[in-house]
């Protein structure tokens, strides 16, 4: 596998003596801010360019997500380029890092949007790969659940020896699982793996070549994933008359967060250790999202005297959710696993440190110091995650005005270039106070 080399040396010293952690702070608080072009510097220098380990995919993402609303085609492809040698396995830079499928699928989206900006005809192309995306299949990794089984099994042989019959791995996880599921009010995931933001951007790219048959085959999928858009259904006949497609992208979609639990089915695991008088609580953590946080709940689009509202088209949270569901039970799997594992070799290790000092004064403090040194340990979850798209897509559509001029909330104004019978205009606003960034993009 090759390893792709853009630059070498550091263009920024700051930025390259920080770990990922702290530049994506960086990147995420200039980002909020509208800082888009300093956002996408700090990440293309220090991941990109740099190729600082395992975040060259991740960092490729959020700073070509940041030259987009930049406007700044060179520097989007500069960082989209690796993520595409990536997905494409022409590298294995970026090994550690589970790739999500929400993630191609909206990078995807993202690389056509730049191309429509910059009126390029492989945008067509560019989303059918991402109709393509959509309709595969991506199975949890059967070998990684198949390992964490194994290990199970070996546990729990420990335990029994200890006069611990361990459950079945199926039936705990079933419990962890309705547990699981009662938290799970946050964020409802979609009934089907779709994005219905890519699928309504290609039937307009379709409808606006000329294909109206997939045209109004999407927008009728997105339809039913967005009922209360009263845009949608007409969205297609819009591009027969000339009009303007609003596309707002509102707020900063949720973030990958530790879930813990203390599974009842568990408790009694720690039996042993009570007998030596140590009390070990069980702390069982899982990986979810958490909702985003909304800039604003809608826009107004103006165009001559016609004034009209956004509408939600997607909330991204529940795509998101809807990829990360596919893995809930790997990762509960996971996590049952090596907390059952943390139990065994704590009850062993208590055992033997009792054993050990049981002619000295210190035999209690020994066997609850080789407990809990083993029991604080906790499981480290990768929350990494493409934390600059948005919480919530809204949509809007208006004639094509006379003058050519839209404007956002009665104040920032949009004109329309000639020569173009539909546009469309996208806007991103990440939080209430930021700079609002906009693309135009031109359909035909």
């Amino acid at each position: 596998m090759k390893k792709i080399t853009l630059l070498t040396g550091c263009l920024v010293l700051a930025a390259c003596n920080g770990n990922y952690a702290e530049i994506s702070k960086q990147y995420r608080e200039d980002f909020s801010n509208g800082n888009y072009e300093v956002a996408a510097e700090k990440m293309a220098k220090a991941t990109v360019l740099n190729q600082e380990p395992n975040n060259v995919y991740l960092g490729g993402l959020q700073c070509g997500n940041a030259y987009l609303w930049a406007n700044n085609a060179e520097g989007l492809e500069t960082c989209f380029s690796p993520v595409n040698s990536i997905l494409k396995g022409e590298t294995d830079e970026d090994s550690s890092y589970k790739i999500k499928s929400y993630e191609k699928i909206m990078f995807k989206t993202y690389e056509g949007i730049g191309l429509i900006a910059n009126d390029d005809s492989y945008a067509k192309q560019v989303f059918n790969q991402v109709y393509d995306l959509q309709k595969e299949n991506i199975s949890e990794n059967s070998d990684e659940i198949a390992k964490e089984q194994e290990k199970f099994k070996e546990d729990q042989k420990i335990l029994k020896e200890f006069g611990i019959n361990v459950p079945s791995l199926d039936s705990i996880t079933d419990s962890i699982s309705k547990d699981v599921s009662s938290l799970d009010d946050d964020i409802t995931a979609m009934k089907d793996y779709a994005n219905p933001y890519t699928t309504w951007l290609m039937a307009l790219y379709d409808g606006a070549s000329g294909d109206y048959s997939n045209a109004n085959n999407g927008m009728s999928r997105v339809a039913k994933f967005a009922p209360k858009n009263t845009f949608v259904k007409s969205d297609v006949a819009g591009l027969k008359k000339g009009s303007v497609y609003v596309v707002f992208e509102n707020g900063m979609v949720g973030q990958l967060q530790k879930r813990s639990l203390v599974p009842d089915v568990l408790k009694p695991l720690t039996q042993p250790l009570s007998a030596l008088g140590v009390e070990a609580g069980i702390e069982l953590t899982i990986p979810d999202v958490f909702p985003g946080t909304k800039a604003l709940e809608t826009i107004s689009v103006k165009s001559g005297d016609t004034t009209v509202t956004t509408q939600q088209l997607v909330n991204v949270d529940s795509v998101v959710k809807t990829d990360y569901n596919k893995y809930k039970t790997r990762n509960i799997i996971s996590s049952v696993a090596f907390e059952i594992g943390k139990i065994a070799a704590a009850t062993a290790a208590g055992y033997a440190a009792n054993e050990a000092a049981k002619d000295t004064p210190f035999r209690a403090a020994a066997t609850a110091a080789a407990v809990t040194g083993v029991m604080s340990v906790k499981k480290p979850w990768d929350l990494r995650s493409w934390d600059s798209i948005p919480t919530e897509i809204q949509t809007a559509r208006v004639n094509m005005p006379v003058d050519r001029k839209l404007f956002i909330n009665d104040g920032l104004e949009v004109v329309i270039p000639e020569g173009i019978e539909n546009a469309i205009v996208f806007v991103r606003i990440p939080t209430a106070n930021a700079v609002p960034a906009i693309v135009v993009g031109k359909l035909n």
